[in-house]
């Protein structure tokens, strides 16, 4: 999008900011500007628009946001008034794809060559300069954003129709001479005997040239689905394209067609020769939304007064991307300003109530207490070869391999599959255990359940060890299989003592970046990865560890992950190498 700084002051006479300040401020509220430069006397902006924000494809859009940020009221063009008339457009409108359209016949024109601010305007927009009234139809689009368009009525007669095109025309000829291969649902602009414009693009048989003297305006807005359908049918994107296919204002549109009859007038004399025609058979009616001006600061984390947000909630007024709260609170934070939200003081919080189900703590101290026995962790596949029970099974369509068609219903099948894959490598003693999901078909329901599933080659250590979870089992969710046991979690109502626990309330101050080193030692077996992890913490600074844990274990080889904050790389690496013995290694 571009914006021409002389084009911003007539909307807002008030602005009078350096265009690097200009720049960055836009780029602040959101509208990020990637340069701007002179061209022609002129300052031109160029600006990547947000897709949900249509309306900043006019200057219109851009001059609201503008207005907010500096406290400048907004200059309207001076409004025409429409003379009586006794005379109605015969304009039909035949498509559910019309929003809204408006249009007005104005008589007695003579048009000519664009003055020089028009050309000069529409240069720097990079379009080609054609005629006064042509080229005032493209100003008005950019300006409001909203597409519009002039028929000359000795070409076309009055009688307009918008209709889905319902195979009246299979070839349209457009403008610029190309030939487009029309379909039956695309939405046009006709006359009872031919199409006369796309929702695209306008026609070379009723296109306004020098000799044009009485003619007809349109401002419209049309469903934004069909606008891409067509757009993607027609493989044609024009300006027109690039701005209907966006939330465009329709209540917008009085004003634009007010501003271009107004310009005609201005710049090619003649007068209103008809009625204003406007179809509008379903007014926006913009949502009720309920505000809580102290929202702001605690999403933004600072300290918003209340004034403000009030303020800046009228000030913004109806909008097509605001529907719910959280929109408007996001336009008081960038109307306060993202540059002015302080990095040297700590954040406003509020306490949430926990939301994580009791399952998920359940889950992660099994595996913690788990792996403390000795148990490696598996993930295995929840497909598997065939199913323990056919008339439950949940078998899959377009499997992506044809070996393994049904969803799991005991995780112990998974657990089969992996054993055969430890004995292939003659891994000696193995024990392992799964926490996965297993599936159902029953009473025309699909169902699934968390389950463990695990595995000793030692099956009265495996009793043992199932005991030392102290996971109160009910009789219908759990199983013992030989050397293997399942138990199914969403059965178990978790003990106080899987509840979590808050270690430390007491917030930590970071003065650098946390640095992540890890250590692979040999360690004394006899002692439980908990112990091990209390005896190297213990070794280290509490001030400058953050945190300590075991990422993996193999026999009696343990690899430690530690977290060091509050200090520079050189004396976290001394302190690690230290801690773990390994700078008696490098001595060696």
């Amino acid at each position: 999008m571009k914006l021409i700084y002389s084009q911003l002051q007539k909307f807002l006479p008030g602005l009078n900011v350096a265009p690097q300040k200009l720049r960055d401020d836009m780029t602040m509220i959101g509208h990020f500007c990637n340069f701007y430069e002179e061209i022609d006397n002129e300052i031109v902006f160029d600006l990547d628009i947000k897709v949900n924000r249509g309306d900043c494809l006019g200057y219109y859009g851009m001059v609201k946001d503008l207005s907010i940020l500096y406290d400048i009221p907004v200059k309207l063009p001076k409004t025409y008034s429409y003379p009586n008339s006794n005379y109605s457009l015969p304009i039909q409108v035949t498509s559910k794809d019309v929003t809204r359209v408006m249009s007005v016949k104005i008589i007695h024109v003579k048009n000519s060559s664009s003055p020089n601010w028009l050309k000069t305007f529409l240069k720097l927009h990079n379009v080609n300069s054609v005629n006064t009234i042509v080229d005032l139809t493209n100003y008005v689009m950019f300006l409001y954003g909203i597409p519009n368009h002039a028929f000359d009525t000795s070409k076309t007669t009055d009688k307009l129709i918008w209709e889905n095109n319902n195979g009246k025309s299979q070839k349209f000829t457009t403008l610029d001479g190309t030939i487009l291969e029309l379909f039956p649902e695309n939405l046009v602009i006709s006359n009872p005997s031919q199409v006369l414009s796309t929702d695209l693009v306008g026609g070379k048989n009723s296109g306004i040239d020098l000799n044009t003297t009485n003619l007809i305006i349109e401002v419209a807005i049309y469903n934004k689905t069909r606008i891409r359908l067509d757009s993607k049918k027609l493989k044609t994107v024009t300006e027109a394209s690039t701005r209907l296919e966006k939330d465009l204002d329709p209540e917008l549109i009085p004003l634009a067609t007010n501003h271009l009859t107004q310009l005609i007038i201005d710049n090619c004399g003649g007068s209103v020769g008809s009625q204003v025609f406007d179809y509008y058979p379903n007014p926006i009616i913009p949502p009720i939304i309920d505000f809580d001006p102290t929202k702001p600061s605690l999403y933004s984390g600072i300290d918003i007064p209340t004034e403000f947000a009030n303020d800046i909630v009228a000030k913004v007024g109806h909008r097509l991307d605001i529907n719910i709260e959280e929109d408007l609170i996001e336009e008081v934070v960038r109307f306060y300003g993202y540059n002015n939200i302080p990095t040297n003081q700590p954040l406003l919080h509020k306490d949430l109530s926990d939301i994580t189900p009791q399952q998920l703590y359940l889950i992660d101290s099994l595996k913690d207490k788990l792996v403390e026995l000795g148990y490696d962790e598996v993930l295995s596949w929840p497909l598997t070869t065939s199913p323990i029970d056919k008339e439950t099974a949940v078998f899959t369509q377009n499997s992506i391999n044809s070996d393994y068609p049904v969803l799991r219903q005991s995780i112990v099948q998974s657990l089969k599959i992996q054993l055969d894959s430890y004995n292939r490598y003659k891994l000696p003693h193995p024990q392992f255990f799964e926490i996965g999901k297993v599936f159902s078909f029953e009473n025309g329901k699909y169902l699934e359940h968390n389950s463990l599933g695990i595995y000793n080659h030692d099956p009265k250590q495996l009793k043992t060890d199932i005991e030392k979870l102290q996971v109160p089992l009910v009789k219908e969710g759990f199983r013992e299989i030989g050397n293997f046991s399942e138990i199914n979690l969403d059965d178990i109502t978790p003990p106080i003592s899987y509840s979590p626990k808050i270690i430390d309330n007491n917030a930590v101050e970071l003065t650098s970046q946390i640095i992540t080193l890890d250590a692979n030692i040999t360690v004394d077996t006899t002692k439980t990865p908990t112990q091990l992890v209390k005896e190297y913490s213990s070794k280290i600074d509490k001030n400058i560890l953050w945190s300590l844990e075991i990422i993996d274990i193999y026999q009696n080889k343990y690899t430690f992950r530690v977290n060091y904050f509050n200090c520079d790389d050189k004396t976290a690496k001394k302190i690690h190498l230290s801690t773990f013995g390994l700078d008696k290694l490098l001595t060696l």
